[in-house]
């Protein structure tokens, strides 16, 4: 029985590129032209705070 499709892949499949994945959605919430000032910058915070788990999850690496 083969496997090797299975193993995930460490750089692919680490937390380094979630996190800057939501580090980049929290700056394009920011800017976002079609909603409120307030709920901009509140959905910016959330992307940072998920950027955040993953980059510690990541050993910091992010």
């Amino acid at each position: 029985m083969r496997s090797d499709d299975t193993q995930l892949d460490l750089i692919r499949h680490s937390d380094a590129g979630p996190a800057e994945a939501f580090r980049k959605a929290a700056d394009a919430a920011r800017r976002s032209p079609f909603e409120t000032p307030d709920r901009c910058e509140e959905r910016a915070r959330y992307y940072e705070e998920q950027a955040e788990k993953h980059a510690a999850r990541a050993g910091g690496q992010a």
